[in-house]
């Protein structure tokens, strides 16, 4: 018997185990599929924070369910924002009895898409965060995306008067680069940190 003949046989022999393999990842793709879903609509929803908690990474990390380095990340932007480094994109007037009334109203508007909101306010983004600041009577919006530290690489690197190509991925701060001269084998490769980003 040629190869194709016994990989055919061995098909026949055991199609139903291939049967419930193929069953079993289709259910897990699924199910995957239905959480990602649910998950990024929770995720996406609008989170009202106390102003003085929206640089407090601790209580950030906790309220928008990031990891540490990514919620230092953001109070830092915030800080700059408080500290009136970077000026607000959008401004509007809402009208409401007390600035938490504002917030919870603007948050709702959010979450509904309400036309009469600013294009920015509206903008899909990974989070975003309500504020309400009481000491200057308004309230903050934050967009937050987070998904953009993902990045395919590719690149020349010329040694010795040899060039060769390469491939890499970033992942937040971490990038790993692999060069090949005839495509065939890896031949270096590298890994960096970035340490200070502005």
């Amino acid at each position: 018997m040629d190869r194709k003949e016994v990989v055919l046989q061995f098909f026949r022999e055991n199609w139903k185990f291939w049967l419930s393999v193929c069953l079993a990842v289709a259910f897990f793709i699924t199910a995957v599929t239905v959480y990602m879903y649910k998950e990024e609509k929770r995720v996406t929803e609008p989170i009202t924070v106390k102003y003085e908690d929206s640089t407090n990474s601790e209580k950030m990390k906790k309220a928008l369910g990031v990891d540490t380095g990514t919620s230092r990340e953001i109070t830092r932007q915030i800080e700059r924002i408080h500290d009136g480094d970077v000026r607000p994109v959008v401004t509007y007037t809402v009208e409401a009895p007390t600035v938490e009334a504002a917030a919870t109203e603007t948050a709702k508007a959010i979450e509904e898409g309400d036309a009469r909101l600013p294009a920015p306010a509206l903008e899909q983004t990974d989070r975003t965060v309500v504020t309400p600041n009481t000491d200057k009577q308004t309230v903050d919006v934050y967009k937050i995306n987070l998904r953009n530290n993902h990045k395919i690489k590719a690149g020349l690197l010329s040694a010795d008067g040899k060039t060769y190509l390469g491939a890499g991925y970033q992942a937040g701060r971490w990038e790993g680069m692999v060069y090949t001269r005839d495509g065939r084998q890896i031949d270096a490769g590298s890994i960096t940190y970035t340490i200070k980003q502005w």
